[in-house]
């Protein structure tokens, strides 16, 4: 078997040398594969390092930003850039052993196209491991968002349905949803989980609601039925508060009035996404890559756009660092 391992990477420094030697011990019995670093602007010497592994061991590969675009960015132009059939995903900061590589390998040569890694006794934060379950559960049982419970950024998976899945119009970037979208010949298996190895996790709990926000509203069409509840219910208050006096007609009043912000808030999202998804804050700019194929995309000016690639703008070939 012949594998890609896709490597999304910004700031970690403190973490390359020890995931560099564990992606390598655990790829080495496989018939090749490569390692493609996907560095999203480090400010730090993550690409420096990554440079270094890649002049003393040719199977390593790397793509660096011109500044920080997001970690979806990061892996989707990994996949884009995939040489061989099969793809694997990994972390920088080691909390999904690489050493258990093998167990999503073989169930998927069982002949999956995609396996997922579910994080058996998940050592993060309480906030994130509550939050992924309440987010999982809103999407599955109210928005009827067909998700596969539990899923990671660890997983293997067939490189043409994951550029499938990177190029599937929608109206949100969100890798495990769309999966569903693309096939059902899909699994999951239990993986081992350890805390962050050394420095900070880069998702906050900011991203996690924007990540929800993306998942609901990208996924379903149910928040707009809310609207309507919302409004059935503005209408029975403001007949209800004929029956109050001022200080309880002034409470209702004020219930729909924020009931009406938040179903406009909920319009505003639904209106905004065809077109946010053309901003030009949605385009990668490669700074540098030693992958010929990459190489050629930005060298004749091309735009790298969320793994497929635009002929109708330039790249900017910066040298300048991200935030």
């Amino acid at each position: 078997m012949k594998i890609s391992a896709i490597v999304p990477c910004y700031n970690e420094d403190e973490n390359l040398d020890a995931a560099y030697e564990a992606y390598t011990k655990a790829l080495e019995p496989y018939e090749d594969y490569e390692i493609i670093f996907t560095d999203d602007g480090s400010t730090d010497r993550s690409l420096e390092m990554i440079k270094s592994f890649a002049a003393k061991d040719e199977r390593v590969k790397y793509i660096s930003f011109s500044r920080n675009f997001g970690n979806c960015a990061a892996f989707r132009i990994g996949y884009r850039y995939a040489r061989f059939d099969w793809c694997i995903q990994y972390d920088c900061d080691l909390q999904s052993p690489p050493e258990e590589s093998y167990k999503l390998i073989e169930k998927a040569q069982e002949g999956y196209d995609v396996v997922f890694g579910i994080r058996r006794d998940r050592d993060d934060p309480f906030y994130r491991v509550w939050g992924t379950k309440i987010q999982q559960f809103i999407a599955e049982r109210l928005f009827a968002i067909e998700i596969p419970i539990g899923a990671s950024v660890f997983r293997v998976m067939r490189t043409a349905v994951a550029r499938d899945v990177i190029n599937y119009p929608a109206r949100a970037q969100y890798f495990i949803a769309t999966v569903p979208k693309v096939t059902h010949n899909y699994t999951s298996i239990e993986t081992d989980h350890h805390a962050r190895r050394d420095g900070e996790s880069k998702w906050t709990l900011y991203k996690m609601f924007q990540h929800s926000f993306d998942l609901f509203l990208g996924f379903s069409v149910m928040p707009l039925m809310f609207i309507w509840i919302l409004a059935g219910l503005a209408v029975i208050m403001a007949l209800g508060s004929l029956f109050l006096d001022s200080a309880g007609a002034a409470f209702l009043t004020a219930l729909i009035a924020g009931g009406n912000l938040i179903g406009l808030g909920i319009i505003g999202e639904y209106i905004k996404r065809p077109f946010s998804s053309n901003l030009p804050y949605k385009q990668i700019y490669v700074r540098e890559s030693n992958i010929p194929e990459c190489q050629q995309d930005f060298n004749t000016r091309d735009l790298l756009e969320y793994g497929k690639v635009a002929k109708s703008a330039p790249v900017l070939v910066a040298s300048g660092e991200g935030s």
